[in-house]
């Protein structure tokens, strides 16, 4: 036994490091195996989660889509009530502007998808909190229930900016890494509504590494088709006559409004309203039917791509 010792923690401090690291690797293991054994919660901030609700939850591998088709969208149009938006070319408000969209999106789709429900986070000038948006969004989607449905969260906004030439239409899918620093800037102008008109404090919200890393497994948990969503709405938007293509139409950001909602979501941007062409095209309902149209047809060759490879598992 001695002499054992001494092979162990004698000689070369090579040896002894070796030695030392697969000691503290065998004792890291069994707390984790002793700690997994007798303790059937883990805390996640004020979170009491079971693992196998943790492994049922986040793990991409498990069946996420349960039904063979999507059979629930959500349409949330930004802003409202005391929370105007971006103001634009002849003090047109965003609110507004959304407002008239997402309504006419719900009519559209209901006629081209008659059998999948068409749920608004508001269908009047009326502020609904970021939080309310989403979880209005997974109740409608019986979210954490063994009734849970496949559901899409379409967010509808207008863009501005300092410059009056800026124009063009564009789609963002939820990330935990902006794809460019103007995406930033404009995921950061959309969730600036958690402090100004939400009450919440954004620094003790992000500074909680548990309840990040919480957040961040439920993101990539739906990145991909997030993305695919995206993608098709913005590709049968830009067909339409008059609509601007940006750099790079599709990005990814932290959206908060995004990032509560548990299933594929996108966020658009419908064109700038600090743009005289882009103002006319999204305030004048027939040009702006046109981009409704081309927006139910993004979301119908999703979901028929969805059905088509049997929830994207092909």
């Amino acid at each position: 036994m001695y002499q054992g010792r001494l092979w162990l923690f004698g000689g070369d401090k090579r040896r002894r490091r070796i030695t030392l690291i697969f000691i503290l690797v065998l004792i890291l293991f069994n707390t984790c195996f002793l700690y997994s054994q007798n303790n059937d919660k883990i805390k996640l901030n004020n979170l009491n989660i079971k693992v196998e609700d943790l492994k049922n939850a986040f793990n991409p591998a498990v069946n996420k889509f349960n039904e063979k088709t999507i059979s629930t969208i959500i349409i949330d149009p930004g802003h409202g009530g005391k929370d105007p938006g971006a103001i634009g070319v002849n003090k047109l408000f965003e609110k507004d502007v959304v407002l008239s969209f997402s309504l006419e999106l719900k009519k559209e789709l209901e006629e081209l998808l008659p059998d999948v429900k068409i749920v608004l986070t508001r269908t009047n000038d009326i502020y609904p909190t970021l939080e309310e948006r989403f979880k209005i969004a997974n109740e409608a989607a019986k979210i954490n229930t063994d009734k849970s449905k496949n559901a899409l969260f379409v967010s509808v906004h207008a863009n501005a900016s300092f410059s009056s030439k800026a124009r063009g239409f564009e789609a963002y899918f939820v990330s935990a890494q902006e794809s460019s620093e103007y995406a930033r800037a404009v995921s950061m102008f959309e969730n600036n509504a958690l402090v100004k008109f939400d009450n919440i404090d954004t620094s003790i919200y992000e500074n909680d590494s548990s309840q990040i890393t919480h957040n961040y497994m439920l993101i990539e948990q739906y990145q991909k088709e997030s993305r695919l969503l995206a993608e098709s709405i913005t590709d049968e938007v830009l067909k339409v006559s008059g609509v601007a293509r940006r750099t790079k139409p599709v990005q990814n950001a932290l959206f908060y409004v995004l990032k509560g909602a548990i299933m594929p979501s996108t966020l658009i941007e419908l064109g700038f309203i600090t743009n005289p062409e882009d103002a006319k095209l999204m305030n004048t309902r027939e040009t702006r039917l046109k981009m409704v149209k081309a927006t139910a047809d993004g979301i119908k060759k999703y979901i028929e791509l969805f059905e088509k490879t049997k929830g994207f598992t092909k």
